[in-house]
């Protein structure tokens, strides 16, 4: 009975841990695109925006402090990991358990089931590419700004990671606090559930919309 007890009591602990790290990679997630989307006001407000994330303001030379940058990237790879950990036991990972998977869906066509298909697939995607992406700005953290970014996206075909992450990352990222949400009871009704449903929606076309748009406000500052 104890041993029970503990084992419910772990499972418990780990998916709150899960529903945390997704909600601060998620806020993380969309903050980060604000950021980022600055270019559109133009390059010199994301080139301010750049300064101020290397702490330039606390600099005495006002050129900051590039590594500050290294080790955001360096925490959102551990956050992002141990979310991966925490929630890789939920997925069917065996092909007797996609298979079963499979057959359920076809004889229940359950919408939110098939919203945590789409998250769990988007999950797989974003495990491949977003270490490429922490490693890119990571190891190079001086060169983020409109000249440096525009040349890791369009000049060094960056664009071929970005565009796939940004769209896996931003899916997954609405749908997972969506079902945090219902987790933790923020949906205690149908008509609750589906607000919910079109706040995801929206918040996915939203931010996929600002990402799309920062991609392209690049080129102009792409070096020839």
């Amino acid at each position: 009975m104890a041993g029970k007890l503990d084992t419910r009591r772990w499972s418990g602990v780990l998916d709150l841990g899960q529903s945390l790290t997704g909600v601060i990679l998620a806020l993380f997630l969309w903050t980060h695109l604000l950021l980022v989307s600055s270019i559109l006001l133009g390059p010199e407000a994301m080139s301010w925006v750049a300064s101020a994330m290397e702490l330039a303001f606390l600099s005495q030379d006002g050129h900051g402090y590039p590594w500050v940058v290294s080790l955001i990237a360096i925490g959102v790879g551990l956050l992002a990991a141990f979310h991966v950990l925490v929630a890789i036991h939920k997925l069917p990972l065996s092909l007797r358990q996609q298979r079963a998977l499979k057959q359920q869906m076809q004889v229940i066509n359950h919408s939110d089931t098939r919203l945590w298909s789409w998250q769990a697939g988007t999950g797989i995607v974003i495990l491949m590419l977003l270490p490429v992406h922490l490693w890119l700005v990571g190891s190079a953290p001086e060169t983020i700004g409109p000249v440096g970014s525009a040349q890791r996206i369009w000049g060094e075909y960056g664009y071929l990671i970005y565009l796939p992450l940004l769209l896996t990352v931003e899916l997954h990222a609405a749908i997972g606090l969506y079902r945090v949400a219902l987790k933790w009871g923020a949906a205690r009704d149908l008509n609750t559930r589906a607000r919910l449903r079109t706040i995801k929606t929206v918040l996915s076309v939203l931010f996929v919309g600002i990402g799309l748009a920062a991609l392209l406000a690049f080129i102009p500052h792409t070096p020839a």
